[in-house]
């Protein structure tokens, strides 16, 4: 979730897939409708951010590629 107020960041190559945002409660039904995306850019376009080569299913203000991306799932150290 990128908020309003974020300025000149590179939101870029993070793996966001199907898991809803852990800011969210559960009790939220609101935007979007069912409760939740993997990546939220509410931040206007003024604001000069950039989000580039995530792997995600759903987005609002950001764009989810529908082939490959750059970004590589991997587990934790140790497992």
């Amino acid at each position: 979730m990128v908020f309003p107020p974020a300025t000149n960041n590179r939101i870029r190559d993070n793996v966001a897939v199907g898991n809803p945002p852990i800011q969210q409660a559960n009790s939220v039904t609101t935007v979007p409708a069912g409760g939740g995306v993997d990546i939220w850019d509410q931040s206007p376009a003024s604001n000069n951010n950039v989000i580039l080569g995530n792997m995600c299913l759903t987005a609002i203000n950001a764009g989810c590629p529908n082939t490959a991306t750059r970004a590589v799932p991997r587990k934790p150290s140790g497992q």
